[in-house]
C-alpha cells in the first residue's frame, strides 16, 4: 500500500514538474520573441540621443562621437529605461502620454543619478548651463526612448 502511494505521489510530482517546465518554456518563448524589439528600441534610442548630443556639442566629433556617446548612453538606458519599458509592455499603448510622462520622470532621475555617480560638475541651480543641459539631456533621452519604444514594442497583443 505504501508503494502505490509513493508511485502516486511520484506521478503527481512528475506531472507538476512537467507543467512547470512547460509554463517556463512558454514564458521563455514569449520573451525570445520580443528581445529583438527591445534591442532595436535600445540601439535606436542610443543612436538618436548620441546624434543630437554630437550635433550640439562644441567639438567636431562626427560619426566617431556618435559611436562613443552611444556606449556611454547605453548604460543608463539599460539600468533605468529597459525595466520601465518591460513594465509598460505589460499593458501596451502606442504613443501614450502617460508613458511619456513616466519616461520623463525616470529619465530625470536616471540622468541625475548617473551624473552624480560619475562626479560631473553638477549644480542644481535653476539657471546654470549645467542645469539646462541636465533638462535637455533628460527630456531628449525620454523622448527618444518613448518614441522608439512605441514604434518597436508598444503593439496591441492579440486576444489569444
Amino acid at each position: 500500500m505504501g508503494q502505490s502511494r509513493n508511485k502516486k505521489n511520484s506521478s503527481h510530482l512528475e506531472g507538476w514538474v512537467k507543467m512547470e517546465l512547460w509554463k517556463m518554456s512558454q514564458k521563455v518563448s514569449e520573451l525570445s520573441d520580443v528581445i529583438p524589439y527591445y534591442f532595436f528600441s535600445l540601439v535606436s534610442s542610443c543612436l538618436s540621443l548620441s546624434t543630437v548630443m554630437v550635433m550640439f556639442s562644441e567639438g567636431s566629433w562626427g560619426v566617431l562621437g556618435i559611436i562613443v556617446f552611444s556606449f556611454y548612453i547605453v548604460i543608463p538606458y539599460l539600468l533605468f529605461a529597459v525595466p520601465v519599458q518591460v513594465l509598460f509592455n505589460k499593458h501596451p499603448k502606442k504613443f501614450s502620454s502617460l508613458y511619456f510622462f513616466l519616461s520623463i520622470f525616470f529619465s530625470l532621475l536616471a540622468v541625475f543619478i548617473y551624473s552624480s555617480v560619475l562626479n560631473f560638475d553638477f549644480s542644481m541651480e535653476v539657471l546654470t548651463t549645467t542645469t539646462k543641459n541636465y533638462y535637455a539631456i533628460s527630456l531628449s533621452a525620454a523622448l527618444f526612448f518613448w518614441f522608439w519604444d512605441s514604434v518597436f514594442l508598444q503593439k496591441k497583443r492579440s486576444a489569444s
